[in-house]
């Protein structure tokens, strides 16, 4: 086989949702292989709710009743989102005279443990792939679905599954790295609608992003983090709209001692008593339900907390783990800051007090290892970021 450099590109649903954006990726793609590289790209359904073949519009056929939708069938009208994009995005790119193969995450080789709507991949056989790569086609696959061996059924691995596949894919196929194309140039310190003068970081460790990922920071899914991490493979988030370099995220140093800041919110968030739940709960809270958990340093009460209007969830998984809250907060959000954790221990004081000076009540922290998260209200939440940014980040981010 050849020697010819391997890369993975991975767009997201805004970044095929229009003619002219997909000519941006076919411009991305014929960079890529002009530099030299072989180029596998994996892409979301187009758009998002309202335009009529994203993900969410296409869900909406099923919750138009309001009855229980069975996962198969959840499964089943989801991939079709990908499979629409990836039949339009390999025909933009044969025309473009960049010969492609639209595949489905089943026919990529993605194979996982069956589990409708949240399936962890078990396993890629990377053999059509890397044919049709020394063929010098450009496979564009599926994401975020995969095959469950037995049946053939479709599962899909959940929200930000995209992310994931294309990662697992680069990891599968020795790619020298990942990019994750989207609509921003790259990993802000911090949201920039929050703070609009956030500044942008050029690398960040994979711990570091994985933590921010983990707490908010929604530019790329903290699964495919991991993945990228234990394949060693690097990821580059990047802009579509433009040839920036964007953010490394790798086995590197932190520029910083301190990364980012991290939001959650609306967030619901009840107390448990301490050691209510054991981590192997807490851990499959968080990954079948995004149920966030973490204990309060001055109680030792366990905080844990869903995002959005999903309250019912929180309550039946706390039911079916047999507790009851002591204590609740609705309308609360988490902030989440990232870094070395001594220095991050040192700074916790002066964030407490700004935050205080700003009017914030906090309810909550929580400071492991390179995080430090407090529970504040939501109607605060912008507030208190501006805050906590500009004590920590004010010399970082002068020009």
């Amino acid at each position: 086989m050849s020697q010819k450099r391997i890369l993975v590109q991975k767009f997201g649903g805004t970044s095929v949702a229009t003619a002219e954006r997909r000519e941006q990726v076919v411009a991305h793609v014929r960079r890529a292989r002009d530099a030299g590289y072989r180029v596998a790209i994996v892409v979301s359904a187009m758009g998002r709710r309202g335009d009529p073949y994203a993900t969410d519009t296409l869900l909406d056929l099923l919750r138009a009743d309001g009855g229980a939708i069975a996962p198969r069938d959840y499964d089943l009208i989801f991939v079709t989102g990908e499979i629409i994009s990836v039949a339009v995005m390999s025909h933009t790119l044969t025309r473009a005279g960049i010969p492609a193969v639209g595949l489905t995450g089943g026919q990529a080789g993605i194979r996982t443990d069956g589990h409708h709507r949240e399936a962890e991949i078990a396993a890629i056989d990377a053999a059509r792939l890397r044919s049709i790569l020394e063929a010098g086609e450009v496979p564009v696959v599926c994401g975020g679905q995969g095959i469950e061996p037995g049946t053939l059924d479709y599962t899909t691995l959940g929200r930000g599954g995209s992310d994931t596949s294309g990662v697992a894919l680069g990891v599968a196929l020795g790619a020298d790295r990942v990019e994750i194309f989207t609509d921003v140039v790259g990993v802000a310190a911090t949201d920039p609608r929050l703070v609009p003068a956030a500044h942008w970081l050029a690398r960040v460790s994979f711990q570091s992003m994985y933590e921010l990922a983990r707490y908010g920071a929604k530019v790329v899914h903290p699964r495919a983090i991991l993945s990228g991490w234990r394949g060693r493979t690097t990821i580059v988030v990047r802009s579509t709209f433009s040839t920036e370099p964007g953010t490394v995220i790798d086995n590197v140093a932190d520029e910083w001692p301190l990364v980012g800041i991290a939001t959650l919110s609306p967030m619901e968030t009840v107390w448990l008593t301490p050691n209510a739940v054991n981590d192997q709960i807490r851990a499959r809270w968080e990954r079948r339900l995004v149920i966030m958990s973490g204990t309060d340093a001055t109680t030792g009460r366990l905080m844990v907390g869903i995002q959005g209007p999903r309250g019912e969830d929180l309550d039946q998984a706390l039911a079916e783990s047999g507790v009851s809250p002591i204590g609740r907060l609705p309308g609360s959000a988490w902030i989440s800051i990232v870094g070395e954790p001594e220095t991050l221990r040192g700074r916790i004081p002066a964030v407490s007090a700004c935050l205080t000076d700003a009017g914030v009540t906090m309810h909550g922290l929580e400071q492991v290892g390179p995080r430090a998260t407090f529970v504040v209200d939501a109607d605060r939440l912008e507030r208190g970021t501006k805050a906590v940014y500009a004590e920590l980040f004010a010399e970082v981010a002068a020009p």
